[in-house]
């Protein structure tokens, strides 16, 4: 039928409650953050920032698989669990915006300063390939036909949309790079986690949900 929905109604929901956070980093990307605390021990700081970085880039990656698990594949899945599994990705989030603002308010002169803009441009990156991704699950999933005919794509048969996060290593860690292999000490260079960055290369984190999405024949999208 004509009015049928194209996706079941969790993967509606799911879009409709990613909404809201993909909101929430557009927004707090673009605040300004005055510089407010004393920076002591820059190298110290980042390491700890780096290594939390990891741990984020782990949990997030669990976050999203349960969401696979939970939501995607689940064909029973309530919007109570829909609504439950992204605010367990929100929480992830919200630790990324609060080490970003709590980088952007180190007050640092010199080189310290280098550090600090540098460390919050791999943060921004992150957050910024994580709102892009978002913004194009949620506008995927609110009219994916729309998208669909934008990208080109047929309209009829098969149609797989890839909806993929891709977590890449920033720029900017290579200039971080040499700063800590100028100004930290051993100790700080071993624990500064680049040797983590530096394993991953360009992809951390890659997931695609189109076959769950577009591909099964109860999404609506199979036929002419």
């Amino acid at each position: 039928m004509a009015d049928e929905p194209l996706l079941p109604h969790r993967i509606t929901s799911l879009g409709e409650a990613m909404r809201p956070l993909w909101r929430k980093i557009e927004t707090q990307l673009g605040h300004h953050v005055l510089p407010a605390s004393a920076a002591y021990g820059m190298a110290e700081i980042v390491s700890s920032h780096l290594d939390a970085l990891q741990a984020l880039t782990h949990r997030l990656t669990d976050r999203i698989d349960s969401l696979m698990s939970d939501v995607v594949t689940n064909e029973s899945a309530t919007d109570g669990e829909v609504y439950r599994a992204v605010g367990r990705i929100e929480a992830c989030v919200d630790d990324l915006l609060a080490g970003y603002r709590e980088v952007r308010a180190l007050n640092a002169y010199g080189r310290d300063a280098e550090a600090r803009d540098l460390l919050a441009g791999v943060y921004r990156h992150m957050l910024v390939e994580i709102r892009d991704w978002l913004e194009d699950l949620v506008e995927t999933l609110a009219d994916p036909t729309a998208v669909v005919r934008r990208r080109g794509l047929p309209t009829t048969g098969y149609v797989e949309l890839p909806l993929t996060l891709t977590l890449t290593a920033a720029l900017e860690l290579a200039a971080l790079s040499r700063w800590i292999e100028g100004n930290a000490g051993g100790t700080a260079r071993r624990k500064s986690g680049l040797g983590f960055w530096g394993t991953v290369g360009a992809a951390v984190l890659v997931w695609g949900i189109a076959d769950a999405l577009l591909g099964d024949d109860d999404c609506g999208t199979g036929g002419a």
